[in-house]
């Protein structure tokens, strides 16, 4: 076994497991040791009483930093930021172009559709 690393556990294994298994967990402790608890190792885990890196818990039930932005903001429908603004506004010429590159029949359905949707649409004042 090699020499225990400093900050780090030693390498253990269960036993009574199938054969080779014993040997495949020492090589893989070996190549990237355990941290050893007892010394404050950080944990990967978040923080405990073995130190770890603090992590800030926001107050869901305070009051917002951001009184300004709509409720929806994030979210794919409704006021605010949504990223829905970087679809093209020509959507049948859209359609048109992934219908090009990826043919389907539900893709010709989807883009028909939409194009009966867009003639059949009252004019916008």
């Amino acid at each position: 076994m090699p020499r225990n690393r400093q900050g780090t556990q030693p390498v253990r294994v269960p036993t009574g497991g199938p054969q080779g298994q014993r040997q495949q967990l020492e090589t893989a402790q070996q190549v990237i040791p355990l941290p050893d608890r007892q010394s404050g190792g950080v944990s990967p885990v978040g923080p405990g009483p073995n130190g770890g890196v603090p992590v800030e818990r926001p107050d869901v039930f305070g009051p917002t930093s951001r009184p300004g932005e709509p409720l929806t903001a994030g979210a794919p429908a409704g006021p605010g930021s949504n990223g829905i603004g970087m679809l093209p506004d020509d959507v049948d010429g859209f359609l048109r172009a992934i219908e090009m590159q990826y043919p389907s029949p539900g893709l010709r359905r989807l883009r028909e559709f939409s194009a009966s949707r867009t003639r059949d649409a009252p004019p916008v004042s």
